[in-house]
């Protein structure tokens, strides 16, 4: 095995740790810096959507921004991503080494953008298709290589029949979704809870106004609150409730409750507190959606 894919299956278990810990999206400027291996600088992505480290002969990334130029960057009903070329030129370097990497089935990292500069990944992606006449690739997640373990080899590793990959692929897609809303909220939170304005990441969750099982709990900013792992929990169990106004109330049979301070502190002296709300008005909690939640609040 060639140290290029060696170095590419260490990016991996770099991703997989970082995962781990509960990270679900990663700043462009710590994907640019990399990690080392046996101190070697490894970069993940770079200037160009197609990055390939330096000395690598295949790229060990591919990127789509934002508000990128390629249009045709998506996922398919097929269950598989579709990625553009770079440019108009078939037989550019950087469009070759993605038909490389599909003719050795070499893994790659899929970088997408979820707001400025902030990127989730999905990984491992194998290109499976190559359109030049349509200047794109078509490419799938491989589940062989998600198994890292210390001490299995490639070899050992079965090459993963396509109903797995495909499975895997929309396992993969949705855990992205839900990550994605969650960082979307609590980025539009400024990182604090909108309740008692506890500012640390790790503990908050992007909570659902209207639940995601319901037709109007669909995954948008303005149906999300950044709450407290707490306040989450009081939110979606009517201890407390959220008006259109943005007030908080605390359900009254909380209220007559005598325990200890984190009842007191915690539950019974928010009622009648202002939330915080997200400065951009369009990322506001929707009111209407609010006052449908609050009618379950009341009902409780």
């Amino acid at each position: 095995m060639s140290e290029e894919f060696d170095i590419r299956l260490a990016a991996f278990r770099w991703l997989a740790e970082r995962e781990a810990s509960g990270r679900s999206a990663f700043s462009g400027r710590e994907l640019a810096e990399g990690f080392l291996y046996k101190n070697r600088r490894i970069t993940l992505k770079g200037q160009t959507g197609i990055w390939f480290p330096q000395g690598f002969a295949m790229p060990i990334s591919i990127t789509t921004r934002l508000n990128g130029p390629y249009k045709l960057d998506s996922f398919n009903s097929d269950r598989t991503w579709t990625y553009a070329y770079r440019g108009t030129d078939p037989n550019h370097r950087d469009n070759r080494g993605l038909r490389e990497a599909m003719r050795t089935r070499t893994p790659l990292i899929y970088f997408t953008e979820i707001y400025t500069h902030y990127y989730q990944t999905i990984w491992p992606l194998i290109i499976i298709q190559d359109f030049p006449d349509s200047l794109c690739v078509k490419a799938m997640i491989e589940p062989a290589y998600k198994d890292l373990r210390p001490g299995v080899s490639m070899e050992d590793m079965i090459e993963s029949p396509l109903d797995v990959r495909r499975y895997v692929t929309v396992e993969t897609r949705r855990r992205l979704h839900q990550n994605a809303f969650r960082e979307l909220v609590i980025h539009a939170y400024d990182e604090h809870c909108a309740i008692c304005n506890l500012h640390h990441p790790e503990l908050l969750d992007a909570a659902h106004i209207i639940g995601d099982t319901e037709e109007e709990g669909i995954p948008v900013i303005n149906n999300g609150l950044s709450l407290c792992k707490i306040h989450h929990a009081a939110y979606d169990q009517n201890f407390i409730g959220i008006d259109q106004d943005y007030l908080v109330h605390v359900r009254s049979d909380i209220l007559r409750e005598r325990d200890g301070p984190m009842l007191r502190h915690g539950l019974q002296e928010l009622d009648g507190w202002n939330i915080r709300t997200p400065h951009k008005n369009s990322e506001k909690p929707d009111p209407d959606r609010l006052a449908l939640r609050f009618i379950e609040f009341l009902s409780a």
